[in-house]
C-alpha cells in the first residue's frame, strides 16, 4: 500500500545515464502508475534523462502506453542549446513549463542537469543539482533555502565541482575504495578519498557518499582520517531529513559497527560499468 502510494504520487523522475543500474525497472515503475492512476485526473509523469533514454522508452511504448511526457537532460543544463545547436529544443518548452509547475508544487525552485564524466565519449551521463529558496512555514517560522547535488556516475570533474559550489548536501558515488584508484579511472568512477576532495573543493557543507561496488559485502573499506568531519556513507533505504545534517557526520561509527565487514575477495567482480 505505501508503495503504491509512492508510486502514484510521482510526478518526475530523473535518470543520470543509461547503464542498466541506474534504470532498469524504470518501465515498470511508470507502467504501475498508470495503472494506479486510470480513471482519475492526472497529468502524464515527467521523466528527465539523456536522449539514447528516450529511444528506449518510446520502443518500449510500442506495446505498451507509460503515460509519460520525456524531457532531455540537455535542455535542464544551466545554459540549454539553442534551436540551432539542438532543434528538439522547441518541442521541449511545453514539457519545461509542465516541470518548472511540478517544482513549483513541490516547494522547489529549479533542477539543473550538468555533464559529468561518465559514458566514455558520448556525452550522455548527468549530474543534477536541486534548489530551494528561504521560505516561511505556516507557523510563521523562516526555513532556509538548500541546494542539493547528486553526481551521478562520473570520475572527480570540474563541471561537478562547479555545479556543488556552496551546495548544503553532495550526494556524489564513490564506487571504489582509494587503493582501487586503477579500477575507478578504468570504469569512469570515484574512489572515496576523490568524491571527499571533490566536495572539500566545492566547499559543500555535508557529503553523503553512495554507490559502492559490489564487491564490498556491507560498506568499503575507508579510512577515518579523511572523512573531514562532513562525510556520512548512504545504506540501503536510508532517508535524511535535512534540518538534521549537522549531526550526520556522528554516525559514522555506529555505521562501522553496524555494517563494516573485511572485504571478501571471492566476491564477484565489480558490475558497474
Amino acid at each position: 500500500m505505501g508503495a503504491d502510494k509512492a508510486v502514484s504520487d510521482l510526478k518526475c523522475i530523473w535518470i543520470s545515464h543509461i547503464h542498466a543500474d541506474h534504470h532498469t525497472g524504470l518501465t515498470r515503475i511508470l507502467t504501475r502508475r498508470r495503472e494506479l492512476l486510470k480513471g482519475s485526473p492526472h497529468s502524464p509523469i515527467i521523466v528527465v534523462g539523456p536522449w539514447q533514454l528516450e529511444k528506449y522508452l518510446n520502443a518500449y511504448q510500442k506495446l505498451e502506453d507509460l503515460d509519460m511526457l520525456f524531457l532531455d537532460c540537455r535542455n535542464t543544463t544551466k545554459e540549454a542549446p539553442t534551436l540551432e545547436d539542438f532543434p528538439r529544443k522547441k518541442d521541449a518548452i511545453p514539457i519545461l513549463e509542465s516541470l518548472k509547475k511540478v517544482l513549483w508544487e513541490a516547494g522547489l525552485d529549479d533542477l539543473v542537469s550538468f555533464p559529468v564524466r561518465h559514458c566514455g565519449k558520448s556525452n550522455a551521463a548527468f549530474g543534477v543539482v536541486i534548489k530551494a529558496s528561504e521560505r516561511v512555514n505556516n507557523v510563521g517560522k523562516v526555513i532556509e533555502g538548500w541546494k542539493v547535488v547528486y553526481s551521478g556516475d562520473t570520475r572527480p570533474c570540474t563541471e561537478l565541482i562547479e555545479a556543488s559550489r556552496g551546495a548544503t548536501l553532495l550526494i556524489h558515488e564513490a564506487t571504489f575504495e582509494d587503493g582501487k584508484a586503477s579500477d575507478a579511472i578504468k570504469k569512469e568512477h570515484s574512489t572515496m578519498g576523490e568524491a571527499i576532495q571533490v566536495g572539500a573543493d566545492a566547499g559543500v557543507y555535508r557529503i553523503i557518499l553512495t554507490h559502492f561496488s559490489q564487491r564490498y559485502p556491507k560498506l568499503p573499506v575507508f579510512d577515518n582520517t579523511h572523512m573531514k568531519h562532513k562525510t556520512c556513507v548512504a545504506f540501503d533505504l536510508m532517508s535524511v531529513n535535512l534540518k538534521y545534517l549537522h549531526i550526520l557526520p556522528q554516525i559514522m561509527p555506529y555505521l562501522t559497527l553496524l555494517f563494516n565487514k573485511e572485504m571478501d575477495d571471492d566476491e564477484s567482480e565489480d558490475i558497474f560499468e
